[in-house]
């Protein structure tokens, strides 16, 4: 039910955000992978905020606010639940194929592509560098250079450089789940550690943790989430959680629960009666 409504809700963000006619709200940023540069989009991404104010050497006091702001009250459920780019990685990951794991020394590199491409590069070189996240960025080339390139746009190394690196990343999206997400996304590496001190919980059971672990091999992410849950500890306090509730949904010491429950009602109404 819950990963239902999840779906419903990823579909509505993905037309939500890129349905502007006109209006516009750039000024503000929505921390989830969309580029600004979009004609249809509604909110300027804070990854090209974040490289524009670096290449000014301007802090991005509004920006980082909102990022920060967000961030305390859900978490990474904004990654899990709106981001357009993590909805399509999801889509393409149902698609049959072999499913790879990654290893865990791999979701520390978007923590390094954050501190370089988007902060350290973009102040040294400038906010035009080449060598700027924003000049990679594959949600940018799905959403901005491909139209381009069907209006006639100059296909130039570049664009074929950012072109390229869409097609292996959605290419990896098939066979690891969220590859983009956990590696390289940099509004990951800023939302990650708000998902510790955030607000948003997420319970798995209402009784005790079997240890069956069915929830780690459920995780999209590779979380374990079954560590922190027979800890008594949330599910999401964990980095790379995107606070999709799955190991919620699928939890069967929770579904034990609902049975007990029902059981109950009928042992009640029989006595009722």
């Amino acid at each position: 039910m819950i990963q239902n409504l999840r779906t419903w809700i990823q579909s509505f963000f993905l037309v939500a955000l890129h349905g502007s006619w006109g209006p516009e709200a750039k000024g503000f940023c929505n921390p989830v992978l969309s580029c600004h540069s979009c004609a249809l989009a509604w909110f300027a991404c804070p990854v090209g905020i974040f490289v524009h104010y670096s290449g000014y050497h301007l802090f991005p006091y509004l920006a980082l606010g909102t990022v920060l702001l967000l961030g305390v009250l859900f978490g990474r459920i904004l990654c899990g639940w709106v981001c357009p780019f993590g909805f399509l990685q999801d889509l393409l990951n149902r698609i049959p194929t072999p499913k790879l794991g990654l290893p865990a020394w791999t979701s520390y590199i978007k923590y390094l592509v954050l501190l370089s491409m988007v902060f350290v590069i973009p102040w040294f070189l400038g906010e035009e560098t080449t060598y700027s996240f924003c000049r990679v960025c594959p949600a940018s080339a799905l959403e901005v250079t491909v139209p381009n390139l069907i209006m006639g746009g100059t296909v130039t190394v570049a664009t074929l450089v950012k072109l390229g690196i869409l097609v292996a990343v959605l290419g990896l999206a098939l066979f690891t789940s969220r590859f983009f997400c956990r590696v390289l996304c940099p509004i990951g590496a800023i939302m990650a550690p708000m998902n510790f001190v955030s607000f948003w919980f997420v319970r798995p059971a209402e009784s005790n943790c079997l240890l069956c672990s069915k929830c780690d091999k459920k995780c999209p992410v590779e979380g374990k989430p079954s560590e922190r849950i027979s800890a008594g500890r949330t599910a999401n306090r964990a980095l790379d959680c995107v606070v999709c509730h799955q190991c919620q949904t699928d939890c069967p010491s929770r579904r034990l629960d609902a049975k007990k429950r029902e059981k109950a009602l009928k042992a009640q109404s029989k006595t009722q009666s």
